[in-house]
């Protein structure tokens, strides 16, 4: 190590000479290089600068209130899969088992109260567990905005705060619509953490092409990853839902398998509204001192006035109202029979889900069998041709239309 140009330059001139008698004394093969001082200098500041940087996030104390909690209750283990959540739980788990080289960025999109938020803190345990070195910031779109006015006058140091972290999972994207300035910053943040393969996870209420509001360029970037959906729970996901929960919240509850099947058929938009009604449930048998056991009669009783198949319209009040209109069970109506009277019904649901709801033709699918987007647009442009056509169609959805208007 020298001091300036001319001593390096003096030096080499007699490397090869040093490097031979060095190998020759020591009896090892040896390289020699000469180095500038300042260079040196140079190279442990960045690499000063550097380690500030990755150790920041933890440090930062924006970053410290802002992030979510990672709880340890919610896993991959406990997070109940069906038809109508198998495939976002894959992904989720496949982005953690090696991060940032699959399925980078992964979009998770759908209602709330459907999970998404569970596959995040699922994603961060797996990961915290495996690898406990790697920083994993877990934080929603609304806190992200929140640092963009708290770092205004060095918006830099909190982008580069947001880069140097492994795997960053955010939730509620959609809450950037319309922010010019969020969108700048998170997609700087973006590219870096995917040019540097870190693991992106975004979740919204709806797929990157229908996030009006969002930047083209952010839209583009999220749908170049992998986008999935989950969906309402059907029956049979909605009663282990509600069988799990049972378990974890009262073990010694008496319950009746009819009321988990009613519940499962009749408050499974969410789990939320799943949660909303077993806790009724609970603290009116904790508030009725003679009655031990929570049967049929008892939770009409209770959630009477309370249940909401009919109070707004769902993809579940709307397939009700057909099945009923037909006389169809769930699993006619839903699976893979092409008899031509079965095919009408599930089409004409399928177009009103399309004509009454904000929902998309994948959301759609999944609720029918899991079958493609293009099925369901084909069955929505058919139904509309014939209501055209044909004056019994347009009689038949009328009548349909009437059973699934609110209950006076």
């Amino acid at each position: 190590m020298v001091n300036n140009f001319v001593q390096r330059e003096v030096i080499n001139e007699y490397l090869i000479f040093l490097s031979e008698f060095l190998a020759e004394a020591l009896n090892v093969k040896v390289v020699c290089q000469v180095v500038l001082q300042s260079d040196v200098d140079k190279l442990a500041q960045q690499e000063v600068v550097e380690s500030e940087n990755v150790e920041s996030v933890e440090n930062d104390e924006f970053l410290k209130k802002r992030a979510l909690d990672i709880k340890p209750d919610y896993t991959f283990d406990n997070f109940i899969v069906g038809q109508s959540n198998a495939e976002p739980r894959a992904a989720a788990l496949a982005a953690s088992l090696d991060p940032g080289k699959f399925y980078n960025p992964l979009f998770i999109y759908g209602d709330s109260g459907l999970g998404k938020s569970h596959l995040l803190q699922a994603i961060a345990n797996y990961i915290k567990s495996k690898n406990s070195d790697l920083k994993v910031l877990l934080m929603s779109a609304s806190d992200f905005v929140d640092g963009i006015y708290t770092y205004n006058s060095n918006l830099n140091s909190y982008k580069n705060k947001l880069a140097a972290v492994d795997v960053f999972l955010i939730d509620d994207i959609q809450f950037l619509a319309g922010k010019e300035k969020s969108n700048e910053i998170f997609f700087r943040v973006f590219n870096d953490l995917v040019n540097k393969k870190k693991q992106i996870v975004l979740t919204s209420d709806r797929p990157p092409l229908e996030n009006k509001g969002l930047e083209g360029r952010l839209v583009s970037r999220f749908s170049s990853g992998l986008t999935v959906s989950v969906s309402a729970p059907e029956f049979e996901t909605a009663v282990k839902i509600i069988k799990s929960k049972l378990e974890r919240q009262a073990s010694s509850l008496d319950i009746d398998d009819s009321v988990v099947d009613y519940i499962a058929a009749n408050y499974s938009k969410d789990v939320r509204t799943i949660e909303g009604a077993l806790n009724n449930l609970i603290f009116s048998l904790i508030n009725t001192p003679e009655k031990e056991i929570i049967d049929l009669p008892f939770a009409h009783l209770v959630l009477k006035g309370k249940d909401n198949t009919f109070d707004e319209l769902t993809i579940k009040t709307i397939k009700s109202s057909v099945r009923e209109f037909y006389g169809l069970s769930k699993g006619q109506l839903e699976g893979k029979s092409r008899t031509s009277g079965i095919t009408q019904a599930r089409h004409i649901a399928m177009f009103l889900c399309r004509k009454h709801l904000d929902v998309t033709f994948d959301e759609i699918g999944n609720s029918f069998g899991k079958r493609d987007h293009s099925t369901v647009m084909s069955a929505c442009e058919r139904i509309d041709r014939l209501i055209k056509t044909d004056k019994n169609y347009k009689i038949a959805i009328n009548k349909i239309e009437d059973l699934f208007k609110p209950k006076k």
